[in-house]
Parts: C-alpha cells; sequence; structure tokens
C-alpha cells in the first residue's frame, strides 16, 4: 500500500481476533491450554455461608464450602432441573441444591435423591460436573483439565521466600482478551511513557527513564531485563513469566539513587479469562 497522508478512509478495516488465541471455552485450543494448569478462581475469604457464583475459561461454576471445611467446584446448574446452585445450601457434607433438595459432594457425586421412592437408586447413576481444588495461601485454585492429566500444585521459589509470607490481593475485570492484558506484563516499555512521562509519575521518576531492554528464557518460562542509567547508577528489573499466564515483578516504588540488592518479586499476577 502506498503510504498517503490523511489516508483513514482506506485504513477502516479492524483487526479480526485470532480465536485460535482468544478463544478460552471448551475444545479451544487455548481453552484446553489453559485447562492443563491449576487456575486460581476464588478468595478463600468469598466462602462464606452462600455459595460463590463464578465465571471461568466460558463456564458458569460454583464454589463452596461445606461445613466440614472443604471447597467444592461445580458446574453451577443442578443435573436434576438445572436449577442455579448458587442458591444451594452447604452441608456437613457437600451442597443441597434449594429446587429439590438433592446433594452432591465436592467430587460431584449425588449424595441424596429426595422425592424418589424408597429403595430408589438413582443417585448412583447421576453425577454433577465438579472439579478438584486446592487452596493454598488465601485463594481457591481449580483444575479444569482432563482427570487423567492433572498436574502437581507448583511452588514456585517465590512462594516460599524466608521471613516473608505471602497474601492474597484483589481481583480486578479487565474488558479485553486474557492475552492483551497478559503480553502488558512482558512489555517494560510501556512503564516508562504510560505510569511516568505520558501521565505523570505514577511511581517514580527513575521508571521516565527508557530502558535497554533483553528478553531470556528460563527453565520456567522468560524473564524481562529492563537497564537504565539512573545518574551514576545503573537500574537493572527484571520482571518473570511463567506459561500459560502467571507474572511476577519486583517493587515499582524505586527511587534508584542509592546501591542495593536487586528486589526479588513482590507481586504475583494470574491473568484468568473468565471468558473470550
Amino acid at each position: 500500500m502506498t503510504l498517503r497522508p490523511f489516508d483513514g478512509y482506506n485504513r477502516r478495516t479492524v483487526p479480526a481476533t485470532d480465536p485460535e488465541l482468544t478463544a478460552v471455552g471448551p475444545g479451544t485450543p487455548a481453552g484446553e491450554y489453559l485447562r492443563r494448569f491449576w487456575q486460581p478462581v476464588a478468595f478463600a475469604r468469598e466462602l462464606t455461608d452462600a455459595p460463590l457464583r463464578v465465571r471461568i475459561l466460558g463456564e458458569d461454576l460454583v464454589v463452596f464450602r461445606d461445613r466440614s471445611g472443604r471447597v467444592g467446584v461445580l458446574h453451577l446448574h443442578c443435573a436434576h432441573r438445572g436449577a442455579s446452585l448458587e442458591f444451594g445450601i452447604p452441608l456437613e457434607r457437600g451442597i443441597r441444591c434449594c429446587y429439590h433438595g438433592w446433594v452432591y459432594d465436592v467430587d460431584g457425586r449425588c449424595l441424596e435423591t429426595p422425592g424418589e421412592p424408597p429403595g430408589s437408586r438413582l443417585r448412583e447413576r447421576i453425577g454433577q460436573g465438579a472439579y478438584p481444588t486446592h487452596e493454598f495461601t488465601g485463594l481457591i485454585f481449580a483444575y479444569l483439565g482432563p482427570p487423567e492429566r492433572r498436574p502437581a500444585f507448583p511452588m514456585y521459589d517465590s512462594f516460599e521466600v524466608p521471613d516473608h509470607r505471602l497474601m492474597p490481593a484483589a481481583r480486578f475485570v479487565l474488558p479485553c482478551n486474557w492475552l492483551q492484558v497478559k503480553d502488558n506484563s512482558m512489555d517494560p516499555v510501556h512503564t516508562a511513557f504510560l505510569h511516568a512521562l505520558s501521565s505523570g509519575y505514577q511511581f517514580t521518576e527513575a521508571f521516565g527513564v527508557v530502558p535497554e531492554l533483553d528478553w531470556v528464557t528460563t527453565d520456567s518460562g522468560m524473564v524481562y531485563i529492563a537497564t537504565r542509567r539512573v545518574g551514576e547508577l545503573v537500574w537493572v528489573r527484571i520482571c518473570d513469566f511463567m506459561p500459560p499466564n502467571v507474572h511476577q515483578f519486583t517493587r515499582e516504588i524505586e527511587e534508584a539513587t542509592a546501591a542495593k540488592r536487586a528486589s526479588r518479586p513482590v507481586i504475583i499476577r494470574w491473568a484468568v479469562p473468565n471468558d473470550d
């Protein structure tokens, strides 16, 4: 195409999304890839007496803690008549549907079918979709992939730092696909402009220096290395990305005015798609 001034009329085509990377429902390439990993689906603090409705990877689910302390992640709609289990009642074992009282264990097995004739064995043939869970440092994780391929829960070295403890922070929803925000995690140039030169110094003036950049693959993913000359000092900032959707980064409030040891990661973030 010949480059011409004031050429908006000829440049109105909006690029299509790439479904291979952005569609995350069951059976999609990215969706099946993400389902091979443990994903955080709720904060432990959110599990009160009432079940919690969530949407993860295009699936509507309910997260609850039964009265014995076990956590369940089930398909939202009851296998009996489709009532929403977000209105269910957590029991000592499992959850009772509000509509007809059917009870499901955290593994999806049907424990009770009130209203069936005495001696009915219907519950032996009924199951509710359920996913394995793992509770860790205030987060509830679920594995949504094939049961026979369930991996061990990953323990990164940043999860166990002497004299430090992990604390759950916050959830926020961004109106974009998961790859758009995850791409941002390995983009150190935007820190100099978006968080400094363009909008004023949201962190420190040291961030206004555009860094020299390197990207390096590691055993667990990749890192970026952003190197800045700040006066007589050299500030090196390294952030990690662990596929498919985890990154961790060091502290942002850095004046870079004195020599010091590099900061360990202080924030670990998952970009978990609600849907496409």
